[in-house]
């Protein structure tokens, strides 16, 4: 039995060798291609890559017909100026204005006279007698008039508070312009760097498809190894994603500025050509440093926001005036005409009232107007304190914004530029690395960033300086009110 056992254990051993052989061999030819492109699919990019070179083209297609197919509607600086003189804030100011030109008309006044009537005398022990009321019966009727006589001015000095008054919200009002012209132009030079990172996104973004397109055709060709390729298709959605980016932040800069001005066309679709004006000056050249210093010392005087200190500083000595006028005893004249039946029909009463001022004299009106003085007066030197400090500050920005542009413009750009370009070069000839080159773009792009917005903050400021110094704008402005 053991030996039978022995002989059927070799056979089957004999038999299952080339089988389980033959179906190892069979199974490998099978799965073995699925199991190598698996792992190759692992290593190399080349199958998703041109999956995503796909989705890049259609999306940077997209991209490029929202800026240059859209319809743009192109707006002028000079227009966003005048707009800027009209908005919300403008508005509120000039009813404000006019309010102040209400209580002119309230404070110049004399006041009214006032008639009284009455009925008197009436005899409700013997009775009143027979006969009408008006004529017959014993009821003494008067008729009345009763007016106070200011004394002491009080009515001009009245009418001087309140047109001085008036005279300052008129240049708060001019104040309210010219702030809100800087608003709106500071805006507009927000709104043109946007666009300018805008253009200059999609342009790399284009460039980086131009690039991951010939890094998949490199790919096959086995010319470009996967790691690579997949380090520029990384890249490429980065750009892309970029000028997206880009976009959006110029459409919430063109929202910002509609806060501001108000046209009839939609924000999203505004544009600025690059040949505007901006806002420059030769008559107060900051850039001449004496000329400048000397011209921010007659600026000061002439800014709305320190006349209006002024001004409300003029209007408080002159209510303090009007209070101590209150010392001065107003006088009440007052006449009437009595009709009394069995007396007299023609009977004439004449009245004089006055305050009498015992124990006290005023002395809480005048003790107000007395601080109220001395708070104008600290309140103007503040502002005037302010506006030497805040057009210091402008000439220092204006100053400093044009060194750095012109670092940027003539010095630090052009020399990342010929970085990029020598790199460009150098790694077409295989001369540089990938890394190196990546490297180079990210350097140009963050310094193009840069010198935009050097640009803008130059712009800007000497916009500020010429708002904020031109005496003739102001002068246009108050001419407005």
């Amino acid at each position: 039995m053991d030996k039978q056992r022995m002989q059927h254990k070799r056979r089957f051993l004999t038999f299952k060798s080339p089988s389980i052989l033959g179906l190892t061999l069979v199974l490998g030819a099978v799965f073995l291609p699925s199991s190598c492109a698996i792992a190759q699919q692992m290593v190399s990019p080349s199958s998703k890559t041109v999956g995503e070179i796909q989705t890049s083209s259609v999306g940077n297609i997209d991209l490029k017909k929202s800026v240059a197919l859209e319809d743009w509607n192109y707006i002028q600086l000079s227009e966003v100026l005048s707009a800027a003189k009209v908005n919300f804030e403008v508005r509120i100011a000039r009813a404000a204005s006019q309010t102040a030109q209400g209580d002119l008309l309230a404070a110049d006044r004399a006041p009214l006279p006032t008639l009284s009537t009455r009925a008197s005398q009436l005899d409700l022990q013997n009775g009143l007698g027979a006969g009408s009321i008006l004529n017959d019966k014993r009821i003494d009727k008067s008729v009345g008039i009763d007016w106070t006589w200011e004394r002491g001015e009080k009515r001009n000095l009245r009418a001087q508070t309140a047109k001085t008054l008036l005279s300052a919200s008129k240049f708060d009002l001019s104040d309210t312009l010219i702030g809100q012209q800087i608003l709106a132009h500071r805006a507009f030079i927000d709104l043109y760097a946007a666009q300018m990172k805008e253009e200059d996104f999609f342009a790399i973004a284009e460039s980086y498809q131009k690039t991951n397109d010939t890094a998949s055709i490199r790919l096959k060709n086995g010319d470009l190894s996967a790691q690579e390729a997949f380090r520029i298709s990384i890249e490429n959605q980065r750009a892309q994603a970029d000028a997206q980016a880009a976009k959006l932040e110029r459409q919430m800069a063109a929202l910002s500025l509609s806060q501001i001005i108000k046209f009839k066309t939609s924000p999203l679709t505004w544009r600025i050509k690059s040949d505007f004006n901006s806002l420059t000056t030769s008559k107060n050249n900051p850039f001449n440093l004496q000329d400048s210093l000397a011209q921010i010392e007659k600026a000061v005087l002439l800014r709305p926001d320190v006349i209006a200190a002024l001004e409300r500083e003029k209007a408080a000595n002159t209510a303090l005036d009007l209070a101590l006028s209150l010392k001065k005893t107003d006088l009440t004249w007052g006449a009437s005409i009595d009709h009394y039946p069995g007396t007299s029909n023609r009977l004439v009463e004449l009245r004089l009232q006055l305050p009498l001022q015992f124990n006290y004299s005023y002395e809480g009106e005048i003790k107000r107007a007395k601080e109220q003085l001395t708070q104008a007066q600290l309140v103007a030197e503040k502002i005037k304190l302010l506006a030497l400090t805040d057009l210091q500050t402008l000439l220092q920005n204006v100053l400093t914004s044009d060194d750095r542009h012109q670092r940027y413009d003539k010095i630090i750009l052009p020399q990342a530029k010929k970085v990029l370009d020598q790199a460009e070069f150098a790694y077409h000839k295989g001369a540089l690395t990938l890394t190196d080159l990546l490297d180079a773009r990210r350097t140009y792009r963050t310094t193009r960033i840069e010198a935009i917005a050097a640009q803008a903050d130059l712009s800007k400021s000497q916009g500020t300086w010429f708002l904020r110094t031109e005496p003739y704008q102001i002068e246009q402005n108050a001419n407005l009110n």
